[in-house]
């Protein structure tokens, strides 16, 4: 059994991104991969709302943030980086016209944001399909000291 401790960390990060670059490519909407932020907290937004394991931001070219003290494995940190990828890979622009379509039905800001957002569920089943790849593929160098 692995200490998660020396399990999880950013250059498990780093090696999870880098995949996801050879295998997925460079989004057609940003001129350049993504920036990253990993965190070793467990990550909260100001109003201490935010439970997530990562997040994207679209403000700077698109940026990842991880967080690592939200994963309890290493299979997690696949899924939530491929996750977060797939969000870079995706239009923000139709991302927000989606959200305002949701928010003006009447959808709670969770809803629209999370969990009816055509997006959110698109992400959520990319990872899924390809999560289990990335943890076979790179096994060997997420587990090395």
């Amino acid at each position: 059994m692995h200490n998660i401790t020396t399990i999880i960390d950013r250059k498990k990060v780093l090696l999870i991104l880098k995949w996801c670059e050879k295998k997925f490519g460079k989004s057609n909407y940003w001129k350049y991969y993504p920036f990253l932020h990993v965190y070793k907290t467990k990550g909260k937004y100001a109003d201490g709302e935010f439970d997530g394991k990562g997040r994207y931001g679209h403000f700077i070219n698109g940026e990842i943030s991880i967080f690592l003290g939200r994963h309890k494995t290493v299979k997690e940190l696949c899924d939530t980086v491929i996750h977060e990828y797939k969000h870079y890979l995706l239009s923000e622009n139709e991302f927000q016209l989606e959200y305002r379509k949701l928010k003006r039905q009447g959808f709670s800001e969770e809803d629209a944001w999370i969990n009816k957002h055509p997006h959110e569920k698109l992400t959520k089943k990319f990872a899924k399909k390809w999560s289990h790849v990335c943890y076979n593929d790179l096994k060997s160098q997420l587990y090395k000291k």
